[in-house]
């Protein structure tokens, strides 16, 4: 008897939907590449649920993607776990599954505690944001205790617990590719940069009353917002509003690696958003010499070089006394995405 390969199945909501689609998921890409890279010999499946658009197998740097193509409708959704519940079970015919790993605790959760169940598979759930609030539905539907539960950070195990009552014993944060952090001689010319999706839960509009304000002492003053989003139109306006047509520039969505080399010509970022698990932007901007100020959200702690305010008014006091002293700008890399990857694997017991 042939003895099966071992295998991993990634439970996930969206995937990239080629190689070129690099602001998707940003952080699972890096995952998958790095599980790639370390654990060739295990064979690697992704069944996403709702994105891409096109329903069916595709290939991804190597990595077979099944996609059921869902979009998110509420009158799909049973006929979009019927889908992938039929694809685990082929993979399951070809391969040893050893474990599930649903990102994140949504519907991924809900159907991977029924695979599990079925078929006694491990099931690792790593949360990572949003799914940790009381708002998230599916969290009556699922028995933690039957899973590995995961937290991208400290915040999130607390919110999580206020939410569930349930206390998350395991945290792994999200790491970074040093092969994609490349020494520069750019100038800093970009004063204040955002990196985010253009939603209220991120705050852009405090973004706009901000650089407004810094504006009266700092007429020079340069910023850009990368991202897309529903008040993409609504921050035009506020920087129409304003007067800030010269100083804040909105470059919509930008290839992942493009990110980078904006974030290598900028000096602080300003992160508004109100709510995050633990926030890769962040770590990306360190990785890339930035100092950051932001709310007091799911994030790492690093004196010196992180500032969490409690209010507008402090954001501003910082930015200002940011923008008047000489910084430098060192890189600082906490956690590359393969050590991510081994604190995974650690869990899974492979």
């Amino acid at each position: 008897m042939v003895k099966k390969k071992k295998a991993v199945v990634l439970l996930v909501p969206g995937f990239p939907a080629d190689e070129q689609d690099s602001a998707c998921m940003p952080f699972l890409q890096q995952f998958c590449l790095a599980f790639l890279r370390i654990r060739p010999d295990i064979e690697l499946r992704v069944l996403s649920f709702q994105y891409p658009y096109k329903k069916g197998y595709y290939l991804w740097n190597g990595i077979n993607v099944y996609c059921a193509a869902g979009r998110s409708r509420k009158y799909n959704r049973v006929l979009t776990w019927l889908n992938i519940f039929v694809q685990f079970l082929k993979i399951k015919g070809e391969y040893n599954v050893t474990v599930i790993n649903s990102f994140w605790m949504t519907e991924c959760a809900f159907l991977g505690q029924w695979l599990v169940q079925l078929f006694k598979i491990k099931h690792v759930v790593y949360v990572i944001g949003q799914d940790a609030l009381k708002s998230n539905k599916y969290l009556p539907l699922i028995n933690f205790s039957k899973m590995k539960t995961i937290a991208m950070s400290q915040a999130l195990v607390n919110r999580f617990y206020d939410s569930t009552g349930f206390k998350i014993s395991q945290i792994i944060p999200a790491g970074i590719d040093p092969d994609k952090i490349k020494a520069t001689e750019k100038k800093r010319t970009i004063d204040v940069l955002g990196v985010g999706a253009l939603i209220p839960l991120k705050n852009y509009l405090l973004f706009t009353e901000l650089l407004n304000e810094l504006k009266r002492d700092l007429p020079e003053i340069k910023a850009c917002i990368i991202g897309k989003g529903e008040q993409a139109q609504v921050i035009k306006e506020a920087i129409k509003a304003y007067g800030l047509e010269n100083n804040l520039e909105m470059l919509g969505e930008v290839p992942h690696s493009d990110v980078f080399s904006y974030m290598q010509q900028s000096k602080i970022l300003l992160h508004t958003s109100e709510y995050e698990g633990q926030s890769t932007v962040i770590m990306e901007a360190l990785a890339n010499g930035l100092s950051i100020v932001c709310f007091d959200i799911g994030r790492v702690h690093v004196d010196g070089r992180i500032w969490a305010c409690t209010s507008k008014e402090e954001m501003y006091r910082k930015l200002k006394e940011l923008l008047s002293v000489k910084q430098t700008f060192e890189p600082l890399i906490l956690l590359t995405n393969d050590d991510m990857v081994r604190a995974f694997l650690k869990v899974y017991e492979i």
